[in-house]
C-alpha cells in the first residue's frame, strides 16, 4: 500500500501565540529571546523580522541594531505545550496515527484513510483550512511517502498557509538541489561532526551526496554513511510513532532568566521528572535508561546517561539518579540556558501478582500512592492543581 506522510508545521510557534493574545505584534518583526539577560540569544523570528536580515541563533543586541523596530517576546514553554495538546486534539478526527515533532509540529499517517477521507491532498487542505478557522494559526503542510521528505517539503514553504505534496518517484529531484543542513534525521551529538566533514568534501546539496558512491561515503563518515545515501535518495522507512509507540519521552525546560543555582536547577529539573514519570504510569511503560543535556550560556553542551538495573516509573526511584547525572554534567560556575531530560528503553512493567488478597495501603509503599494521588488530583483539577514546594523556587 502507498504511504501518505503528512508533517504541519505552524511556524514560529511562539510568536504565533503571542501575536494571537497581543495585535499590537502582528504585522511588524518580532522575535522571541529571553527579555532579562543582554546575552540571550533570539529563538525564533517572524517572517517580517527574518525578511529585514535576523536569524534564530543571533544575539538580542545585534538583532536591535540590525532592525532598530523589533519587539521581543519572552517564551511561555506552559503556553507553548498547552497550544501544542489543542493542535494535538484538531489532528484527532483525521488521522488514525499522529507523532509530535516538536510543539507546533506533528507528523499524520493517511495510509488507507482515502475511502474515509478522500484523497490525502484534500485532508491535509481542510486541516489547514480547519486550524486557520478554530485557532486562527497559519501552517505550511508537507505531503509524501515518507517522513523525511515530507518533513523537508514543509520546511522549504517560505510563507503559510501553503500545501506542498511531492508524488512518488519525484523526490530525488525535490531533494538534489537541498542544503544539507537541512536533513533533519541528523541527531544533535552527531550533526556537527557529519555537517563539518560533509563541508570538507564540498558536499553541500543532497544531490552531490547521492552522486556519492556508497563505498567511498562509507570510507568517509562510516555507519553514518547508510542514512546519508538513503536520506539523499528520500528513503525513510521509518514509521510514524504514536505516543504509546514511541522509544523515548523527551522534556525540556528553557532557563528564563540563564539560571546557576543549584537548588534551583534541581527543582526545575524534579519537575520535568514528575511529567515524564506521570506520562510512563498513564501509558502503561516504565524506562530503563534516563539522559540529561544541559546547554550553557556560552552555548556548550554537557550530556550525561544512566542505565538503570531495573524499569520503573516512580519518581522516588528516578530523583537518585538524576541528582547523580545533574552532578556529572553540572562542571563549570557558567549560567545554564536550557536542560533536556530523557528517557527512553521503554518497555511494559513487569508486574508481580500478589498470591493474597492485601489493601491498597499494604500493597504500596507510602510514596508510590502519593504520586498516584498527585496524578489523579492533576487529571481532574490541571497540572498546576498542586506542586511540590522544590519545584516553584
Amino acid at each position: 500500500m502507498e504511504r501518505h506522510i503528512v508533517c504541519v508545521q505552524i511556524p514560529s510557534f511562539g510568536i504565533t501565540l503571542a501575536r494571537a493574545g497581543n495585535a499590537s505584534l502582528r504585522n511588524r518583526p518580532v522575535a522571541m529571546a529571553s527579555v532579562h539577560t543582554p546575552r540571550a540569544l533570539v529563538r525564533e523570528v517572524s517572517h517580517e523580522a527574518f525578511h529585514e536580515g535576523i536569524e534564530p541563533g543571533v544575539s538580542v543586541e545585534l538583532a536591535r541594531r540590525i532592525c532598530p523596530g523589533l519587539r521581543l517576546v519572552p517564551p511561555d514553554s506552559s503556553r507553548l505545550w498547552t497550544a501544542h495538546r489543542e493542535l494535538q486534539r484538531t489532528v484527532l478526527p483525521l488521522a488514525p496515527a499522529w507523532e509530535s515533532i516538536r510543539p507546533g509540529s506533528l507528523f499524520l499517517d493517511l495510509t488507507g484513510t482515502t475511502r474515509l477521507f478522500g484523497p490525502p491532498i484534500d485532508t491535509a487542505a481542510r486541516l489547514s483550512r480547519e486550524l486557520i478557522h478554530r485557532q486562527g494559526w497559519n501552517s505550511v503542510i508537507g505531503l509524501a511517502g515518507n517522513k523525511l521528505v515530507s518533513q523537508l517539503a514543509a520546511t522549504t514553504l517560505e510563507r503559510p498557509p501553503q500545501v506542498f505534496s511531492i508524488h512518488p518517484g519525484s523526490e530525488q529531484p525535490f531533494l538534489a538541489p537541498l542544503p544539507t543542513t537541512l536533513l533533519p534525521g541528523l541527531n544533535r551529538a552527531q550533526a556537527s561532526q557529519v555537517l563539518r566533514r560533509l563541508d570538507d568534501l564540498n558536499l553541500r546539496t543532497l544531490g552531490s551526496i547521492a552522486a556519492v558512491s556508497m563505498t567511498h561515503l562509507t570510507s568517509a563518515f562510516g555507519s553514518t554513511a547508510g542514512f546519508l545515501h538513503n536520506w539523499a535518495l528520500g528513503i525513510d522507512p521509518s514509521p510514524v510513532r504514536p505516543p504509546i509507540e514511541q522509544p523515548a519521552i523527551e522534556e525540556a525546560i528553557g532557563l528564563d532568566p540563564d539560571e546557576v543555582d543549584d537548588q534551583l536547577l534541581l527543582g526545575r529539573l524534579y519537575g520535568l521528572l514528575e511529567f515524564l514519570c506521570a506520562t510512563l504510569r498513564q501509558q502503561r511503560r516504565v524506562c530503563r535508561r534516563m539522559m540529561l543535556t544541559i546547554r550553557y550560556s556560552d552555548h556548550h553542551e554537557q550530556a550525561a546517561q544512566q542505565l538503570l538495573h531495573r524499569g520503573t516509573y516512580w519518581e522516588a526511584d528516578l530523583q537518585p539518579v538524576l541528582i547523580g547525572l545533574f552532578t556529572r554534567c553540572f562542571r563549570r560556575r557558567v549560567r545554564l540556558q536550557r536542560t533536556t531530560l530523557r528517557v527512553d528503553r521503554l518497555g511494559p512493567p513487569a508486574e508481580q501478582l500478589s498470591l493474597f488478597e492485601e489493601s491498597e495501603s499494604l500493597a504500596q509503599p507510602a510514596h508510590h500512592r502519593l504520586s498516584l494521588a498527585l496524578d489523579r488530583i492533576r487529571m481532574k483539577f490541571g497540572e498546576r492543581a498542586v506542586s511540590w514546594g522544590k519545584t516553584l523556587r
